[in-house]
């Protein structure tokens, strides 16, 4: 799109010089074949290290997984049940070419047989408005209800704001964008309600949805997980389910951990805060370099379950 910045460019000068690697690899596994000594064993390493580099920018970010999550709600409710929720994040469409294909994913949360599909945020980095509608028509693939809160990328900070061609495309994807607002949702073995949050980051959330009373599980979807620092003891949520980490997105032991903080289930599945559960997907997308590194992009389908309270 029209007006990257300088940084930008240089991530797409990346993205592109990425290629070179089909001609260095070659040239340097000769030299590995061809001499001794130091040469020899500084060009293996130089080798090892731009496959490992060239294996997170051409091959993880290809790789779709799909993880499978069962999830025991705390407390009790009204009637027991069993929700299948399929959750996914941080598509980050725009400037990389190598971000998973909307259509992959459509096709992997079609497969999954869910009962909705929340998408937890940043749906594009740098994309052209013009180009969003081909980017997400495959999202009405999916039969089962999609809902979707807007992240910090979507919003602007940083980047362009897109939130009104987001907000004027996706809904004709079949996405619904519950950014601040409750939905019921119901089937055969369950009812539950929604609470979309907008991103942390923007300062516009509505926590007082938490406050509302309700006989039901109370599944809060946001972009940013660390929005739970400031749930209060009068809220309830009986699972806040966010995005927004990446998993680290390359994650280098101890390294990422240390210099990031996205470590273990902070970084990527389920923990408690504050007394509040909390799910955090990992994403399919990129920002900052793109490739993804022992973080796969993945789809995570959550068997949520809860009980009934003992009648008195």
């Amino acid at each position: 799109m029209d007006g990257l910045s300088a940084l930008e460019h240089i991530k797409l000068a990346i993205y592109y010089a990425s290629y070179l690697y089909f001609l260095a690899a070659p040239f340097a596994l000769r030299l590995v074949m061809r001499r001794t000594g130091p040469v020899r064993i500084f060009t293996a390493t130089f080798f090892v290290i731009i496959t490992c580099l060239a294996y997170g920018r051409f091959v993880e970010p290809r790789i779709l997984l799909t993880n499978e999550h069962d999830i025991a709600l705390q407390g009790c409710f009204e009637n027991a049940g069993e929700v299948r929720v399929v959750v996914f994040s941080d598509t980050h469409n725009g400037l990389f070419g190598n971000a998973m294909a909307i259509e992959r994913i459509a096709k992997r949360v079609q497969a999954a047989g869910a009962d909705a599909v929340l998408i937890a945020g940043d749906f594009v980095y740098f994309l052209d408005p013009v180009r969003m509608e081909e980017t997400y028509a495959a999202f009405a693939q999916i039969e089962a209800p999609v809902f979707g809160v807007l992240g910090n990328h979507d919003l602007g900070i940083p980047g362009p704001d897109l939130r009104a061609p987001l907000m004027e495309t996706l809904p004709t994807a079949g996405v619904a964008l519950i950014d601040n607002r409750a939905v019921n949702l119901a089937g055969a073995a369950f009812a539950v309600e929604l609470v979309g949050l907008s991103d942390h980051w923007d300062g516009r959330q509505e926590l007082s949805l938490l406050e509302e009373p309700t006989s039901t599980p109370r599944l809060a979807l946001t972009h940013n997980p660390g929005a739970v620092k400031d749930f209060t003891a009068d809220m309830a949520a009986d699972l806040l389910i966010g995005g927004h980490t990446h998993g680290g997105q390359i994650q280098l032991p101890l390294i990422t951990c240390w210099l990031t903080g996205m470590c273990g289930d902070v970084a990527y599945g389920l923990r408690e805060a504050k007394g509040f559960q909390i799910f955090t997907t990992s994403g399919t997308g990129m920002v900052g370099l793109p490739m993804r590194f022992r973080v796969p992009p993945r789809i995570d389908v959550l068997n949520v379950s809860y009980k009934a309270c003992a009648a008195e």
